[in-house]
């Protein structure tokens, strides 16, 4: 169909909206919708720029459904069931299926992202690759979830400050991230053992080397003095790499790896079937699992986390309601 046939140069593998719809239903996963017009300038040097970047386009491939959309197409365009067309009504007449996505405010281009639940999130306007990067990261690792996007942006800039010097200093200083502690950390047998010893929980942080909200994780969060003084004073800490092939001791039982690319039986035994990173699994000295916690997670939010469990809150009550009252020392 004319309305959503690829624009060289991109490496990116387009599908058709009804395409993305069907393989969506079999494997929810966000979908990357380019809503754009022949007309539009600044939609063909998106395509010739960002999208033509190979690192660009091969996250998007491998993260998203990504689908280009003609605003003022006169296909017919069924999805979920429903099915869309162009009135034809006014000047340069737009589809009903652009005015669904996009809310009815029309600018173009439009990046439509959607959740795993479908739910449509619209950023207008041209992005380059630098700007892109974070906004992928944000829909792709279900980021939105817990933070606001301009907490994310921030943070992940100051993670690749080269990158990002020109946009760092646009930043009041008030609002910089602070990254002037450092967690110590201890191996997988060591943690195990002085938690039996000192009686302080052992918290095994798991990630991969592919989580790219695992690196602001580590590299942005951990180092906030609070966290750090936090974690080094009540916790005996790990990190672990879920696909790591080597062998770990926990508790004095051995767990190997499974080869490379597959997850340790350590990921396994701790995680079950749930892998999703970064992941946070907390352990009491009495061995056993207390929580774990997948996805990112903001400053002030590992904060709350972190004195709960340390302070044995859950005993008497709910997560919800310890939230309720406590006062954390990191702003926001």
């Amino acid at each position: 169909m004319f309305s959503q046939t690829i624009v060289e140069p991109s490496p990116i593998k387009w599908l058709t909206i009804e395409q993305a719809d069907s393989l969506f239903d079999k494997k929810p996963k966000p979908m990357l919708i380019d809503v754009y017009t022949d007309w539009c300038g600044w939609c063909k040097y998106m395509m010739k720029t960002t999208f033509a970047n190979k690192g660009i386009a091969g996250y998007i491939n491998t993260n998203f459904y990504p689908v280009r959309f003609n605003a003022e197409t006169f296909d017919t365009i069924t999805y979920q069931g429903k099915q869309y067309i162009n009135p034809g009504v006014g000047g340069k007449p737009k589809h009903d299926f652009a005015k669904y996505l996009l809310n009815g405010r029309f600018s173009f281009p439009t990046i439509v992202y959607t959740d795993r639940k479908r739910n449509l999130y619209q950023i207008p306007g041209y992005t380059e690759i630098k700007d892109i990067e974070p906004l992928l990261v944000y829909f792709s690792e279900d980021i939105y979830i817990n933070a606001r996007y301009d907490e994310w942006k921030i943070l992940y800039e100051f993670n690749y400050k080269k990158v990002y010097t020109d946009d760092i200093a646009k930043i009041d200083s008030v609002n910089f991230p602070d990254t002037s502690g450092i967690v110590l950390t201890k191996s997988l047998k060591d943690a195990s053992e002085l938690c039996l010893k000192n009686k302080k929980p052992l918290l095994i942080y798991i990630y991969t080397d592919w989580c790219q909200s695992c690196k602001v994780e580590d590299g942005i969060v951990f180092k906030n003095k609070v966290i750090s003084d936090l974690i080094n004073e009540k916790y005996n800490f790990v990190k672990f790499n879920a696909a790591s092939q080597k062998s770990e001791t926990l508790f004095g039982d051995i767990y190997k790896g499974t080869g490379p690319g597959r997850p340790h039986q350590l990921s396994y035994a701790l995680l079950k079937q749930s892998f999703k990173f970064p992941a946070f699994v907390f352990i009491s000295p009495e061995k056993v699992k207390l929580n774990e916690m997948h996805g990112f997670i903001l400053p002030y939010q590992l904060e709350d986390v972190l004195v709960y469990f340390s302070e044995e809150k859950y005993k008497t009550q709910s997560f919800e309601e310890f939230v309720k009252t406590f006062k954390g020392k990191i702003k926001h």
